[in-house]
């Protein structure tokens, strides 16, 4: 049986994130028909997504992931923006600060290039974000708080792990658990 899964760095100030949306939310009085907000338990980097994964390929994943070496680095996350832009908001998520962002990037292609010999090779370039809301109301106008938040730093974390991610589909909203984690050095 297939497994669905990513490969993700999970945040550590989920507390401060939900603050945030919880903030946000009042600002900007949206209502629950008009945004979702991501579950706390869910805050992370998506690095790269797998899909549906065969049980052998996993294996294979996990043994390239345990052979990736990289160093711990600092992130701070500031400012929000939107996927794909703000004349069609779907996503609204909070970034990193230049040199946190250039560590993620980084990161990211050499864990695209150590799996890339076992077929998987991102679709699309890696951009650092943490999503906060997405969107089932497309009309919201959203330039307040992306201007009101463009420079406000939310806080930092030391990164010092990646995780591959197991993803369930429930009617309740996705469910992860960690299938394996790989410390820096």
């Amino acid at each position: 049986m297939n497994i669905r899964s990513f490969i993700s760095i999970d945040v550590s100030i989920k507390d401060r994130i939900n603050a945030l949306q919880n903030r946000i939310l009042v600002e900007e009085n949206w209502k629950m028909h008009q945004v979702k907000p991501v579950e706390k338990q869910n805050f992370h980097f998506c690095i790269i997504f797998l899909g549906e994964v065969t049980p052998a390929t996993l294996e294979g994943l996990k043994q390239k992931l345990l052979g990736l070496k990289f160093e711990p680095f600092r992130v701070f996350y500031t400012g929000l923006g939107v996927f794909p832009n703000t004349n069609n908001p779907r996503i609204i998520w909070m970034g990193t600060d230049p040199e946190g962002r250039e560590a993620l990037i980084s990161l990211s292609k050499k864990l695209a290039e150590s799996i890339r010999d076992i077929g998987f090779m991102p679709d699309k370039p890696f951009i650092p974000h943490v999503t906060l809301f997405r969107l089932k109301d497309t009309r919201l106008r959203l330039q307040n708080i992306l201007k009101k938040y463009s420079n406000v730093s939310f806080g930092s974390e030391l990164i010092s792990k990646i995780s591959l991610k197991k993803s369930e589909l429930t009617q309740g909203g996705p469910v992860y658990s960690d299938i394996l984690t790989v410390y820096g050095k």
